[in-house]
């Protein structure tokens, strides 16, 4: 809150703070819910295209846009599994990382606390890599941040014009 926005004049009457707190959390949830509204439509739209240009670059390989100073690759993500009864007999100290199936965020701990390694774990077969989805990176080339405005596109693929 700003000095000026303190000061009271002196013809205005004194509210209570509570009123002023209501005024408060009612205009910043309808501020909340305007965003919202407009938002929705567009994450929609972002989601669309990012999901076409993955499936694009997935077919046609990565690319590199030098007039957006970008490169445009799919990367992959994967997924941790660990077979619980192999990491219990390979690696007793790690014991307490499973109850009925392996407490994924204890393993992690232990990882990053130096108990073991990834390596360990894959060579003695507790460790497993599982796809489970791919990612779309865009990313700008150097230090280079140029903004280029570029044409909407719609859904059949045709550009959008103003």
């Amino acid at each position: 809150m700003g000095r000026d926005e303190r000061v009271r004049r002196a013809d205005e009457p004194l509210q209570p703070l509570t009123l002023r707190i209501v005024d408060i959390r009612a205009a910043l949830l309808d501020e909340y819910l305007e965003l919202k509204e407009k938002l929705g439509p567009l994450e929609k739209r972002l989601e669309d295209v990012r999901d076409r240009l993955r499936d694009l670059v997935t077919e046609e390989g990565h690319f590199v846009d030098e007039v957006r100073a970008v490169i445009v690759r799919v990367e992959p993500r994967f997924r941790k599994e660990y077979d619980a009864e192999k990491l219990r007999a390979a690696f007793p100290r790690l014991s307490e990382c499973v109850r009925p199936s392996v407490d994924i965020a204890q393993l992690e701990a232990c990882l990053r606390a130096g108990m073991v390694t990834d390596g360990e774990l894959e060579r003695a077969g507790v460790l497993t890599r599982a796809l489970h989805s791919r990612a779309l990176v865009v990313k700008a080339l150097g230090q280079q941040n140029l903004r280029r405005p570029g044409r909407p596109v719609t859904a059949d693929g045709r550009f959008d014009l103003p």
